[in-house]
């Protein structure tokens, strides 16, 4: 089988490995000049575990994650503590690892070539214009990210999920030099939550002798809004000095839950351009190098089976990729909608759910990790009382969750098989949710 990877992403290089070792004729496309000059230069954090479960090593320089302080939109500071951090990843020597994997499994990662375009044909996707180039193949799989040329081109015939504008975060980022002359920060790892009263976050994190600044908000950003929103953060945060060390940048990134459609006849959808970052943070790495396995098994499973190149690329085959994913991440669209309704929230309310402790530990570091909550009437009693609340408080809270959860049992009933009717059925019931 052909496949081309649009788009050197964490889960396209995983995918491409994992396709390579199993006999696929890989091609990754990528427009950055070489590993040094891809995206991000920035590090993320991304659990342990996930390295483990892909058999990958712990890129060099990872360090665990620290604790956050999450201050509320009235100014009060809610710490917490995870007894299992996650890794705070560097993204360079990810991306470094990551190719030389694809690479040695026998995929040929093709650097400073920026794809443009689909080719289809009768409702197929059958390659990529890259450079100037026309690359088929049986398979594209679209790395791209969120604002994908390749997803955007496609003709109405070949139906893939699209995204609002209230569904991405416009983000900037950049290190600092940390300024020596300013006093000790009583909080070393500020994530502001409607920072301003703007729907987004803001932080500032000291990294050694940095300080890691973020500025994001749900939609557009516009320029005076950034201007303000750093001259607030470095009033703030003294710490925060005047040059910049790294990134400085501005980025696009997706919050909200997966894509219901992601596949079509020879086109597979993984990573930030099919939504799989949890809706809170905008993390993705996790999820997409796990997708990328689930992919790779659903071609490799129907290769081995005798199943032709066409057959194993179709929608009815790569539904099984999409069907493991949604299993696997149900959850992730509960936690959108607690996204949406957080963000919707008044600044009194979420300042007292943040900074009170109707929220133990335990659920604040559970809902930083993308995980749902699912509280009981006992535990919404036990809540208000530990706040010091009437239940009846909770009401909007629990009414909340409620939603959250529904959305989430919804997302996990993804149709068995590929049937027209029943996925047109399912995708506008969930697409209902939000």
């Amino acid at each position: 089988m052909k496949i081309v990877v649009a788009g050197a992403g964490v889960g396209g290089l995983r995918a491409a490995k994992l396709l390579a070792e199993g006999g696929a004729e890989v091609t990754v496309l990528e427009k950055a000049a070489s590993t040094e000059d891809m995206r991000y230069n920035w590090h993320d954090d991304v659990s342990p575990e996930v390295f483990e479960e892909c058999g990958l090593p712990l890129p060099e320089g990872s360090f665990p994650k620290k604790d956050w302080t999450f201050i509320a939109p009235d100014g009060k500071a809610r710490g917490m503590h995870e007894s299992d951090p996650d890794m705070s990843v560097m993204r360079d020597k990810l991306n470094r690892l990551m190719v030389d994997e694809a690479e040695q499994a026998g995929a040929k990662v093709l650097f400073g070539i920026k794809v443009s375009c689909a080719m289809t044909e009768s409702g197929r996707v059958t390659g990529v214009i890259a450079g100037g180039r026309a690359f088929y193949a049986d398979l594209v799989i679209d790395s791209l990210g969120v604002n994908s040329p390749v997803k955007d081109s496609l003709p109405a015939s070949v139906r893939v999920t699209n995204h609002n504008a209230d569904e991405v975060f416009d983000v900037y980022r950049a290190f600092y030099k940390k300024n020596p002359s300013a006093p000790p920060a009583e909080y070393s790892n500020k994530v502001y939550m409607k920072h301003l009263g703007e729907p987004g976050i803001s932080w500032a994190i000291q990294d050694g002798e940095e300080v890691d600044v973020l500025i994001g908000r749900v939609g557009e950003m516009s320029e005076a809004a950034l201007r303000n929103a750093l001259k607030r953060l470095k009033e703030e945060n003294p710490s925060i000095g005047d040059e910049i060390v790294a990134g400085g940048g501005r980025y696009t990134i997706p919050v909200r839950y997966p894509a219901p459609r992601m596949v079509a006849d020879g086109y597979a959808l993984i990573g930030d351009s099919a939504y799989m970052t949890i809706p809170m943070l905008g993390s993705g790495i996790a999820s997409s190098l796990r997708a990328a396995g689930m992919l790779a098994d659903c071609i490799l499973n129907a290769v081995r089976a005798g199943v032709n190149d066409r057959r194993a690329s179709s929608t009815e085959n790569l539904w099984n990729y999409e069907k493991a994913f949604f299993r696997a991440y149900a959850d992730h669209c509960g936690v959108d909608v607690i996204k949406r309704g957080v963000l919707g929230l008044k600044d009194k309310t979420l300042s007292m759910i943040l900074t009170s402790k109707v929220l133990d530990n335990k659920q604040i570091c559970d809902l930083a990790k993308g995980r749902l909550l699912r509280p009981s009437f006992k535990d919404l009693l036990r809540m208000a009382g530990a706040a010091g609340i009437r239940v009846f408080s909770l009401i909007p809270m629990a009414i909340l969750m409620l939603r959250a959860q529904k959305a989430a049992k919804l997302a996990a009933k993804i149709p068995e098989k590929y049937d027209a009717y029943a996925v047109e059925k399912w995708v506008n019931k969930l697409e209902n949710k939000f």
